[in-house]
């Protein structure tokens, strides 16, 4: 990881991200709204199964094994093809070739920062309108 934290320059000098994959640097420019519009909706219909297959009953070894095979190996590769989705300037078979799959988690990472520009502000946000509640002191 690279980028802890885009300044307001280079969010409105359109900056690239710098990643690291297969221990080179490598930029990625942001898309344009429409573009990153429609990524976005698709990191979200790949997300949006997780819970169900969080929570699937382990009873069920079909059911299991299934969800096992989505979650360890269908999803790493839909976020690989998703990143160079995103990346699309970004030499994939290259990269491929050199990167780690933690390399990978990290520039899939700083992909979402840009990409969700309110994610972070969401829970500040929320907490600010909903503040919790204060702690109870234990009674005796």
């Amino acid at each position: 990881m690279v980028n802890e934290q885009r300044t307001e320059e280079e969010k409105l000098t359109r900056a690239p991200i710098v990643v690291i994959l297969g221990g080179k640097e490598y930029k990625v420019a942001p898309l344009v709204i429409r573009d990153s519009r429609e990524w976005r909706k698709k990191v979200v219909e790949l997300i949006a199964p997780l819970p169900g297959l969080i929570n699937i009953n382990t009873d069920d070894e079909k059911g299991f094994g299934e969800a096992l095979n989505q979650l360890l190996v269908a999803m790493p590769d839909q976020v690989l093809e998703l990143f160079f989705e995103y990346a699309k300037d970004l030499d994939r078979k290259e990269i491929e070739g050199a990167a780690t799959d933690a390399e990978l988690k990290d520039a899939f990472a700083e992909v979402m920062k840009i990409a969700f520009p309110l994610a972070e502000a969401v829970p500040a946000t929320m907490l600010r309108i909903f503040p919790p509640a204060p702690k109870k002191k234990p009674s005796r």
